[in-house]
């Protein structure tokens, strides 16, 4: 089928094919499986775009750049969301601070911790990860707009959604999953 629908793109990705995977397989680190999502990405972002033999001086180069973009993508959407993982170790890290009057007022306060924590990582990571980054690691929203390459509005209103979900949910047992 894909012979049919742009034959002379095919014919310039076969010739480049195999030293693309191993261009990927270099900025992928090795990993394989990762070298192999990167090509398959350029190769569809390459199609695309693709206009005629005649157009691209340098098909090689230029499939190169594709490729070169995706894997930077990829490292950047890793690094962009990388955040989750540190703030979930905090949660669980975290030990409540009572005075405790009560007997059981740790083991409440550590069940609602509990419960808040379920529902935090319940949220979808693109609100998630904005509302850990303000309330657990006390970034401010400029810094958060920076780092996940938002705009400081966007970072807001993610952490208001956030809230909002947090604020219905914690009303309703047990936390949605």
């Amino acid at each position: 089928m894909r012979e049919n629908t742009n034959p002379s793109f095919w014919r310039v990705w076969e010739q480049h094919k195999e030293p693309l995977f191993q261009q990927a397989l270099r900025l992928m680190g090795g990993n394989v499986v990762d070298a192999e999502d990167a090509v398959d990405t350029a190769m569809l972002r390459a199609h695309q775009n693709y206009v005629s033999p005649g157009k691209i001086l340098n098909p090689r180069a230029w499939l190169g750049r594709i490729l070169h973009n995706v894997c930077m993508d990829i490292h950047r959407e890793r690094q962009r969301w990388g955040a989750a993982e540190e703030w979930m170790e905090d949660l669980e890290s975290a030990e409540p601070q009572s005075q405790e009057l009560l007997p059981d007022a740790g083991l409440l306060q550590r069940e609602s911790a509990a419960a808040v924590r379920e529902c935090i990582e319940a949220l979808p990571a693109n609100l998630r990860v904005p509302l850990v980054m303000r309330y657990l690691q006390d970034m401010s929203y400029a810094d958060i707009a920076e780092q996940l390459r938002l705009t400081s509005c966007n970072v807001r209103k993610r952490i208001q959604l956030a809230y909002g979900i947090l604020r219905t949910t914690l009303s309703q047992e047990p936390c949605p999953r």
